[in-house]
């Protein structure tokens, strides 16, 4: 418990000291005076904030589609910001320190994988639950299933930080982590419309090509639409998405413990 806690304070003051805090509270702070300041909005001589005239299905179905958008964004901002931290970790000098330390490696880099992924959703709840009480507070209505969708936000995360960490630990690199995630990114996103030109391939092996590799690759643009779902009360939609995402992100998770446990550094 004692190595987690120092892994965890080692992560913790390595994001602290990276300029990328600075934007996710830019990104928070300007939000919050937005929809702070945010004017009455009159339709038809009616106002639309007014708690008489939304519904908590109208609100909550609203929130769901920003929030769609903000946790997008935000998840983007944290790839960027997670990107450089095991290639440094991995530098000639502080990898061979950590791993002259009574701990092995299996143990060492799931550890380290864990600390910056909680401190990580700390900092994506903190950013999301005050631009979400802000906002409540204007409309005067909380609507509670957007803890749901909070905590979807995390199982998204999680698969996308697999995969950056991948990378990471391949590449040392956190340029190279970027592009990697990017590259699956947009082929799986590419892939979801495949059936447009099932029509020019016919019968040939590249349809079965695309299939296996749709299959085989995240779905994480299928998986936002449970944003909205889980916040208007319909539950998860699209499971075949969901649990074939996170597979990959297991087994790529495996992948990057076998790359380390068997890099000479």
């Amino acid at each position: 418990m004692n190595k987690f806690l120092a892994i965890l304070y080692d992560s913790l003051l390595e994001i602290k000291s990276g300029k990328i805090l600075y934007l996710y509270g830019i990104v928070v702070v300007f939000l919050i005076v937005l929809f702070a300041l945010l004017p009455n909005v009159n339709f038809m001589g009616t106002d639309i904030l007014d708690d008489d005239f939304l519904t908590p299905d109208m609100v909550a179905k609203g929130l769901g589609y920003f929030f769609d958008g903000y946790w997008g964004f935000v998840i983007f901002l944290m790839v960027f910001g997670t990107a450089w931290l095991m290639p440094s970790y991995l530098s000639k000098g502080r990898i061979e320190l950590a791993l002259s330390k009574p701990i092995d490696r299996l143990s060492l880099l799931s550890m380290k994988f864990v600390s910056v992924y909680l401190i990580k959703l700390a900092i994506l709840t903190v950013m999301s639950v005050l631009v979400w009480l802000v906002i409540s507070l204007k409309v005067g209505m909380f609507v509670w299933t957007f803890f749901y969708g909070l905590f979807f936000s995390y199982v998204i995360f999680l698969c996308i930080f697999a995969i950056v960490f991948f990378f990471g630990v391949l590449s040392r690199s956190g340029a190279l982590s970027v592009m990697g995630y990017f590259v699956i990114s947009f082929s799986a996103g590419m892939l979801s419309g495949r059936e447009m030109v099932y029509g020019f391939l016919g019968d040939s092996v590249w349809k079965t090509v695309l299939d296996v590799l749709y299959t085989i690759l995240p779905k994480f643009s299928e998986m936002d639409a449970n944003y909205v779902a889980l916040m208007t009360g319909e539950g998860l939609i699209n499971g075949y998405a969901i649990w074939t995402t996170l597979a990959f992100a297991v087994v790529i998770y495996l992948v990057t413990l076998l790359v380390f446990n068997r890099r000479d550094y």
